[in-house]
C-alpha cells in the first residue's frame, strides 16, 4: 500500500499584518521533519503558501507545489493541487493523509487513521472548541461527532459542535478515487474552501467518515513553547520520541509502563522486561508525571535503582522506585533501560544558567565512571564546563566534550528551544548517551533581549582585555593575567557582581593607591601609579601582573624583574587552580623556614641564576625583617584611629543629629580611613600574612608540630574573642547592653555594602542572640594545651634566627601577636568609620529622594561630588536618579555573564572550565551536622547553633557567627590566610576557606554535611 502525503503550509497572514510565528516555525524543517516522521510515508508533498518566493522550503521538500493563489484561497485548494500533483493512477491502492503544516501530531494517531474502515477518516480534538481569531482571518474549523462518525464538519455554530477538527485526514479507496475526479474537472470550485469544508461535501454526498478523537494530543504550532510542550512528556514519553530521531547522541532501548499496568500485569511486565534485555544488567528509573514540567522541576526527588539483575530483584526495585513516588497517580510511569558500560563521564548540562537564563551552556560532569554522581550529589570530584553561546569548536576549554555539545544542539533544534536541563553520559570513544531531557523551569520573559545585552557586555569587555594587554611602561611581564582572589580578594570583600557604591569604595580606600603605598614602604618594587582592580563585564578583578610586580624586593633591577614576574606568570597560567593561594604556591613574598623550595622551584623549573636567586632571597629577607621590626608600629599608628572616633560623639547621638551630617562630614571620615584605617591595616595584613608563613613553614619543616602551632593560635586574643568574652560580660550584667552594642553595632555582613544593615540598626534582631548564647558558650580558650606551644617556641624560634633573623624570642612572641591579633583589629576599627560614612551617606540620599538601592548603584565619586556641583537640587536628582538606573542595568547585565575566577586569554571570554575547588582546610576535629546557607539580610532570623554554615565570603561582619555554638564553617571565597580562616584556627572550629563557586553551589543545596579537615573531606551525605 502507497501512503502519499499532502502537507499544506501555512497560508496567507491577515491583511496588512505579518505572518505570525506558527508560518515563521513552519518555514524551517523542525516541525516539516516531525510530521514526516509521524506519517512515513512513501511520496509527500508540500504546497507552500506566504513565504515560498523566499525559497524557505526548496530545501525541506523536493515535491514542491506552489500555491499561486495563497492569498484568496483556501486550505482545501491547496489540498487539490498537492493531490493531483501526485497524479495518483490506481487509487485504490493508496492511501492519503492531508494535514495542515502548523499541526503537529503522533504517529500512534496516524495509525489509527489508517486502520479506520471508513473510506475517510480524521482527527478531531474532544477537549477544545477554538473560537475565531481576530489576527487571522482563518475561519474556526469544528465538527460535530457521534459515536465516532462525523455528523459534521466545518464553520460551525458553537452550541452545535462538540470539538476542532485538527487539519489532519485520511483517504482511501473509493473516496480518493471519487474525490480526484471531482477536483480534474472542477478544483477551482474549491478556491475558497478549507479542508473541513471539503470533508463535509465528501460526507453529504454519501461518504461515511471515522472521526477519531485525540482529546487534546496534538498541537498548532503558534508559539515558542508549543513544539517542546508536543514532544517532552515524562522521562520515558521523551526518550522514545527523540530516541528514532537523534543522530548525534544514543538513547537506549526501554520498556515503560504506568502504576496501574504494573498491579494489573506485573508478571507478564517482567517476563517481557526479561525476553527483551535478556540477562543484561538493567536500570529502573523513575517517570512519574509530576517529575518535571515547565512550571516546577523534582529532578532526583524519586528513586532511581542501578545495576538490577533482571532475573533476580527486577520486581523488588520496580516496587521501590513506585514506592518512592509523593501524590502517587495510576499514569505515573517506570521506565526500564538497560545499565551503560564504560562509562567515562556523565553528568547533566544546561542550556541556559539556571539563575538568569543567560547564553551558556553549562555541563555538570564528573569522570569517576558513575552515571549518577552528579544529579545524586554524593561526590566532590566533579567539574564544570561553561561554554558562552557562539564559541567556535576551537574555543571549548575541553575539546572532548565538544561531541556532547554538538548532540545538545541538535536537541535544541529538533525541539526548537534552547532551555534544557540535559542527562548524560559518554562512553569510550566520546559517544553521547541521552538519559533525560526536560525544560529548566524557570525562564524569563526578557530572556532574548536580555541575552543579546550580556553577549554586548562581553564584547566590550573582550576589547578592554586588548587594551590592557600591553602592561604600563614601569610593570613587568608580557602575559596579562586577572583574577578574583590573588591579591587583596575582591571576591571575599566585595562579591563578584558589586554595587557601584561598594566597588568605588574599595577603590578609594584600597586598591587604587593604598595598597601599592603599602608595598612600596615595606621594602617592595613601587609599582605606583598604578590601580590593583580592573572591571570585567562588570566583575571587579585583580590585574595579577602589577600584584606580582608588586611583590618583588625593591633590591632587583628591571631585568630581574622581568625575569621573575614572567615565570611568575606562566606558572600560573598552567596552574590555574592556585589562583587563591599564589603567596603559598606561586610566588614567594617573604624569606621563611621553606624558602629552599622555592629556591628549588626558581633554579629547576624556572632556569634562573642561583645569583638572581640568591638576590630575591636577600631582598625578601629584609621583607621579614620589616615584619618583624616595624609590626607594632603600625598597630601604634591604627590606634590613632580609634583615639580620633573616641573623641568623637557616640554613634547613638550621631545618628540623632542627621540634619547636620554633609558630604564634607563623609569625605573627612572617608580619608580619616585612609591614612589611619587603611594604610596601617594594609601594613598588619600584610605582617599577618608574614606571621603565617613563618608559622605554617615551620610546620611544614618540623621545627614546630601542629598541635603547638594550633595552641599559639587558640591563645590569641582577637576581636572575636572580644566580641564573645563581651556578649557574656553584657549576658552577666558587668557590661552594659548600650556600651555593649556602641563598641559592635558598627559591624555588617557586607562591610562596603550600603544595602547591608549594620548591627546597630536592628541590635536585638542582631546583637541579642550574640549575648543570650554567650552564656552557653565557653569564651576561654586558653586551655592546659598552651603548654604545647610554650615547650617548642624556643626551638622554633632559634631555626627562625638560622634564617636571618636575628631576634629574641620575646620579639618573635610580641611579632606573632601584634602581626595576627593587630590585623583584625585594624578592620575593626577602621569599618567603623566605613560604616559611619554609609549611614550619613544613607541619610543624604534621602535628601536627594535616592533610594539605598539607588545609592549602591552610584559611584563614591557621584556622591562626594554634590558638595562642588554647580546645578540645582532637582537637576542633581535627575542626574542622580539617571545613573543609578543605568548603573543598575549595567549591574544586572554583569550578573549574566559567567567569567572564570582566573582570565587567562581571550578564550577565557567563550569558554572555561571549573574544577571543584581546593579548600582551606582549618582545624582537625571531623564533624557530621545539618548544614545552613545564609545569604542575605534574612541570616539573623535562623538558629545556626550546632549546624555547618556556609557564607560566601569571608568577610569580618560574620563574625557573630563564632558566638552561636556553629558546628564548622565553608565558605565560597577566602584564603589560607584570611580573616575567617585565622577566626576558625583561633576558636578551633572545623572549616573549610575558599571551596569556589561551583562546589558551594553543590553543597548549597545539601541537608547534611560530614567536614574533616584532617583528611581534607567535605561532603553532602543527605
Amino acid at each position: 500500500m502507497k501512503i502519499i502525503a499532502i502537507a499544506l503550509s501555512a497560508g496567507a497572514p491577515h491583511k496588512g499584518t505579518e505572518p505570525s510565528s506558527s508560518k515563521r516555525v513552519v518555514f524551517n524543517d523542525t516541525v516539516f521533519n516531525w510530521q514526516k516522521r509521524a506519517v512515513n510515508a512513501t511520496s509527500l508533498t508540500l504546497v507552500s503558501g506566504y513565504g515560498h518566493r523566499s525559497g524557505d522550503f526548496k530545501s525541506i521538500c523536493e515535491n514542491l507545489v506552489v500555491n499561486d493563489l495563497w492569498e484568496t484561497s483556501g486550505s482545501a485548494y491547496s489540498a487539490a493541487l498537492g493531490l493531483l500533483s501526485q497524479k495518483v493512477q490506481t487509487p485504490e491502492d493508496c492511501t492519503v493523509f492531508i494535514y495542515y503544516g502548523d499541526t503537529l501530531f503522533r504517529s500512534s494517531i496516524v495509525e489509527a487513521l489508517k486502520d479506520s474502515h471508513s473510506d475517510i477518516s480524521i482527527a478531531w480534538d474532544s477537549s477544545q472548541i477554538k473560537a475565531a481569531s481576530s489576527k487571522t482571518t482563518k475561519k474556526p474549523e469544528l465538527v460535530f461527532v457521534q459515536g465516532n462518525k462525523l455528523q459534521r464538519a466545518g464553520e460551525l455554530p458553537r452550541y452545535l459542535a462538540n470539538g476542532t477538527f485538527v487539519g489532519l485526514v485520511c483517504l482511501k479507496g473509493k473516496a480518493l478515487n471519487q474525490l480526484i475526479e471531482l477536483l480534474k474537472d472542477g478544483h477551482q470550485t474549491y478556491k475558497e474552501a478549507t479542508v473541513a469544508d471539503l470533508v463535509e461535501f465528501m460526507r453529504s454526498i454519501g461518504f461515511g467518515v471515522d472521526a477519531i478523537d485525540i482529546k487534546g494530543d496534538w498541537a498548532e504550532v503558534g508559539e515558542d513553547l508549543d513544539l517542546v510542550r508536543f514532544v517532552l512528556g515524562t522521562k520515558a514519553e521523551t526518550l522514545s520520541r527523540l530516541r528514532q530521531i537523534v543522530t548525534k547522541s544514543q538513547i537506549e532501548d526501554q520498556v515503560s509502563f504506568d502504576v496501574s499496568q504494573w498491579e494489573c500485569e506485573k508478571s507478564s511486565l517482567i517476563s517481557g522486561i526479561r525476553d527483551k534485555f535478556k540477562n543484561h544488567s538493567l536500570i529502573v528509573r523513575s517517570s512519574a508525571r509530576s517529575e518535571d514540567s515547565f512550571t516546577h522541576s523534582n529532578a532526583g526527588a524519586y528513586t532511581s535503582i542501578l545495576s538490577v539483575d533482571p532475573n533476580n530483584g527486577l520486581e523488588t526495585a520496580i516496587e521501590a522506585v513506585i514506592a518512592s513516588y509523593q501524590n502517587q497517580q495510576p499514569d505515573d510511569q517506570v521506565l526500564v533501560q538497560p545499565m551503560l558500560s564504560g562509562v567515562i563521564r556523565s553528568g547533566v548540562a544546561f542550556t541556559r544558567t539556571l539563575e538568569q537564563g543567560a547564553p551558556y551552556y553549562v555541563v555538570n560532569y564528573d569522570e569517576t565512571g558513575s552515571t549518577d554522581g552528579i544529579t545524586a550529589g554524593n561526590n566532590n570530584e566533579h567539574k564544570t564546563l561553561i561554554v558562552r553561546r557562539g564559541a567556535s569548536p576551537a574555543q571549548i576549554a575541553n575539546p572532548e566534550l565538544l561531541p556532547l555539545l554538538e548532540a545538545i544542539k541538535e536537541i535544541e533544534d529538533l525541539l526548537s528551544f534552547d532551555s534544557l536541563d540535559i542527562e548524560f553520559a559518554m562512553t569510550k570513544g566520546n559517544l553521547v548517551h541521552i538519559l533525560q531531557v526536560r525544560p529548566i523551569t524557570v525562564r524569563k520573559s526578557d530572556i532574548e533581549a536580555s541575552s543579546r545585552a550580556c553577549l554586548g557586555v562581553l564584547k566590550h569587555a573582550e576589547d578592554l582585555w586588548y587594551k590592557l594587554s600591553k602592561p604600563a611602561h614601569h610593570i613587568a611581564g608580557q602575559i596579562p593575567l586577572y583574577g578574583v582572589m590573588p591579591d587583596w580578594n575582591p571576591a571575599e570583600i566585595i562579591g563578584t557582581n558589586p554595587g557601584k557604591l561598594a566597588e568605588s569604595l574599595y577603590k578609594y580606600l584600597i586598591m587604587d593607591e593604598t595598597w601599592a603605598t603599602q608595598r612600596a614602604e615595606y621594602g617592595y618594587r613601587d609599582v605606583r601609579p598604578q590601580p590593583l582592580l580592573v572591571s570585567f563585564a562588570g566583575k571587579p578583578f585583580v590585574d595579577v601582573r602589577a600584584s606580582f610586580n608588586s611583590f618583588l624586593p625593591v633590591n632587583l633591577n628591571d631585568h630581574e624583574a622581568e625575569t621573575l614576574v614572567s615565570f611568575y606568570l606562566n606558572y600560573l597560567k598552567l596552574n590555574p587552580k592556585l589562583h587563591d593561594k599564589v603567596e603559598f604556591d606561586v610566588l614567594p613574598t617573604c624569606v621563611g623556614p621553606s624558602f629552599h623550595r622555592w629556591e628549588h622551584r626558581l633554579v629547576n623549573e624556572g632556569g634562573l641564576t642561583e645569583q638572581l636567586v640568591d638576590r630575591l632571597r636577600h631582598g625578601l629577607l629584609n621583607v621579614s625583617r620589616h615584619a618583624i621590626e616595624h609590626t607594632h608600629e603600625y598597630l601604634l599608628k591604627v590606634q590613632k584611629l580609634q583615639e580620633r572616633i573616641e573623641s568623637r560623639r557616640s554613634i547613638e547621638i550621631q545618628r540623632q543629629q542627621k540634619m547636620q551630617v554633609t558630604i564634607r562630614n563623609i569625605r573627612i571620615l572617608l580619608d580619616e580611613c585612609r591614612l589611619f584605617g587603611t594604610l596601617p591595616f594594609a601594613h598588619l595584613a600584610r605582617s599577618g600574612f608574614v606571621a603565617a608563613t613563618l608559622l605554617k613553614e615551620g610546620v611544614k619543616e618540623g621545627w614546630l608540630t601542629q598541635a603547638a602551632m594550633d595552641s599559639f593560635m587558640a591563645s590569641v586574643r582577637t576581636v572575636s574573642h572580644e566580641l564573645t568574652d563581651d556578649a557574656k560580660a553584657t549576658a552577666t550584667g558587668v557590661m552594659s547592653w548600650t556600651d555593649f552594642v556602641a563598641r559592635y553595632g558598627h559591624l555588617r555582613p557586607g562591610t562596603y555594602d550600603i544595602t547591608s544593615p549594620a548591627y546597630f540598626d536592628d541590635p536585638e534582631k542582631f546583637l541579642r542572640p550574640i549575648v543570650n548564647a554567650a552564656l552557653k558558650a565557653d569564651s576561654d580558650h586558653q586551655t592546659d594545651d598552651y603548654g604545647c606551644w610554650t615547650k617548642e617556641r624556643t626551638v622554633f624560634f632559634e631555626n627562625l634566627r638560622s634564617l636571618g633573623l636575628e631576634y629574641s624570642d620575646k620579639r618573635f612572641e610580641q611579632f606573632f601577636r601584634d602581626a595576627i591579633e593587630g590585623r583584625e583589629k585594624a578592620k575593626f576599627i577602621f569599618s567603623r568609620n566605613l560604616s559611619e560614612a554609609l549611614d550619613m551617606l544613607r541619610d543624604i540620599s534621602s535628601e536627594f529622594d535616592l533610594t539605598v538601592e539607588d545609592c549602591a548603584n552610584l559611584s563614591i565619586h557621584d556622591l562626594l561630588g554634590l558638595s562642588e556641583s554647580t546645578l540645582s537640587k532637582r537637576e542633581q536628582v535627575e542626574h542622580l536618579k539617571a545613573e543609578a538606573g543605568k548603573n543598575a542595568v549595567q549591574r544586572k547585565l554583569a550578573s549574566l555573564c559567567e567569567l572564570p575566577p582566573l582570565l587567562t586569554g581571550i578564550d577565557d571570554f567563550y569558554s572555561f572550565e571549573l574544577s571543584a575547588g581546593v579548600p582551606n582546610f582549618i582545624g582537625s576535629t571531623r564533624v557530621i551536622a545539618e548544614c545552613m546557607h545564609l545569604h542575605g539580610t534574612e541570616q539573623h532570623d535562623v538558629n545556626v547553633q550546632d549546624k555547618v554554615v556556609l557564607i560566601p565570603q569571608a568577610d569580618p561582619g560574620y563574625d557573630w557567627l563564632f558566638g552561636q555554638g556553629i558546628a564548622g564553617l565553608i565558605t565560597m571565597y577566602g584564603g589560607a590566610n584570611s580573616h575567617m580562616a585565622i577566626r576558625s584556627a583561633e576558636f578551633g572550629l572545623p572549616a573549610a576557606i575558599g571551596i569556589g563557586e561551583q562546589l558551594f553551589k553543590q553543597l548549597s543545596q545539601a541537608q547534611e554535611i560530614e567536614l574533616d579537615p584532617a583528611n581534607s573531606v567535605m561532603r553532602a551525605l543527605r
